[in-house]
């Protein structure tokens, strides 16, 4: 007889069986097919599970850049360079003499006037680091009202304490005196003394009291807790203001602080540049301009034989001990950042990524704030970030190897992309 080929299935035909293949290893192969299937269905899944985790607790941003701060070198008196040494991109050393001025007649009007503007500068960093001083006063102080309200609470803890075990104690000894009833009238009832509802009462009484004893020795171990938890300080405050009170006190001072090394730089700047021309006014000799810091040549504004007035920018020296990266955000963005996580940085051609720590966040009220500061970069606002309210934030980062590149002014100016650590909405 002519034999005719058993059809083909569809599921046969996916996995490539022939014909004649035998029905047991069909099977096995269709199992481990699916397996297979299944397995990849589930490693897609957790795949995709962890990436939105990591959307929602991370914060990326590609419109980072590494900045620095910078000393703007000017010129204490009128008069005309004689000679210029600066260069764009050149290492030079603190108190490296970067330029030469020779007087005019009027030096005299000149060192007066610097004077005045050194001793303004001077009442005007002293004002500052009073205010500095006065909120680091503040800031203490929250710290001491938050560890006597702290202590008052483990007292207070304590007082309930010892109140709920005295409950626990009165609420055992009423159980043990109704269980003692119970027991009693029960064996009374057995030898025929009493009926078995007076019995039945006395069991619901007893087993009330057991109750109250649990429900005593419920609240006291609640209060043991709470008095752990107000002793190693780590109390729930989502309504304490001194916590708000205290992290935005401590932005403040970092704001403060920085604005105080940045005055404190200037004085000494104008403190040198009056000595400068004092000396020249006494002397009618060349002035010599020299780096009041270590650091690289960043931007050249004079060059030699050219006429400067007082106060003209000559040069700006960037500082490499003083490098960070920044980026501009949205003030929605800012309020999730968690400070407390690492924030890593990775520098565009640079494979390797670079962990460091977020510094300062602040609001800024326009871009105009920050180009006022002394600092190499002035950042971009994003096109998605125009008209909203800004944040600028700061990331301190470990030195990197284009920071000892001088010649690329220490990586000044470099693109960067931040991943920053961020709280879940609503924690």
């Amino acid at each position: 007889m002519l034999e005719i080929p058993a059809k083909q299935s569809h599921a046969d035909k996916v996995i490539g069986l022939p014909l004649d293949a035998d029905p047991k290893q069909s099977r096995w192969q269709r199992l481990f097919f699916t397996i297979a299937l299944v397995s990849l269905g589930a490693t897609a899944v957790a795949f995709g599970l962890t990436s939105i985790s990591y959307r929602l607790t991370h914060l990326t941003i590609n419109n980072g850049i590494i900045n620095g701060r910078t000393v703007r070198l000017q010129s204490p008196i009128d008069g005309t360079i004689k000679a210029f040494y600066a260069q764009p991109g050149v290492v030079v050393k603190s108190g490296q003499v970067l330029a030469r001025i020779a007087p005019t007649l009027q030096e005299e009007q000149s060192v007066l006037q610097l004077q005045g503007e050194t001793n303004s500068a001077a009442t005007q960093l002293a004002a500052n680091q009073q205010s500095l001083a006065l909120l680091q006063q503040q800031l203490e102080n929250l710290e001491t009202q938050d560890k006597l309200i702290q202590g008052v609470n483990v007292e207070m803890a304590g007082n309930n304490i010892r109140r709920y075990q005295a409950a626990v104690d009165e609420a055992s000894a009423k159980a043990q005196s109704a269980n003692l009833d119970y027991q009693r009238y029960r064996q009374l009832m057995t030898e025929g003394a009493i009926s078995k509802q007076k019995v039945d009462q006395l069991e619901a009484v007893w087993k009330s009291t057991e109750a109250e004893v649990a429900q005593a020795i419920a609240i006291s171990d609640s209060a043991k807790t709470s008095q752990k938890v107000f002793k190693e300080g780590t109390a729930l405050k989502a309504e304490d203001g001194l916590l708000n009170q205290r992290a935005s006190l401590t932005q403040t001072i970092q704001a403060q602080a920085t604005l105080v090394k940045t005055l404190t730089a200037q004085l000494a700047s104008k403190k040198q540049l009056l000595a400068q021309a004092q000396a020249a006014y006494t002397s009618r000799k060349d002035i010599a301009i020299k780096a009041p810091v270590a650091g690289v040549i960043y931007r050249t504004e004079q060059d030699q034989g050219e006429q400067v007035s007082r106060s003209s920018n000559l040069l700006t020296l960037l500082d490499c001990d003083n490098l960070w990266v920044e980026t501009l955000v949205s003030v929605d963005q800012a309020n999730r950042i968690d400070r407390q996580q690492p924030a890593r940085v990775q520098l565009v051609g640079d494979p390797n990524t670079l962990v460091g720590e977020v510094d300062l966040i602040e609001a800024v009220s326009n871009i105009e704030t920050i180009k006022r500061q002394l600092q190499a970069i002035t950042p971009a606002v994003p096109a998605d970030l125009l008209n909203q309210p800004l944040a600028r934030v700061t990331v301190k980062i470990p030195p990197s190897a284009q920071q000892t590149q001088a010649h690329r002014f220490c990586g000044a100016g470099q693109s960067a992309t931040l991943t920053l650590g961020t709280r879940l909405l609503g924690s």
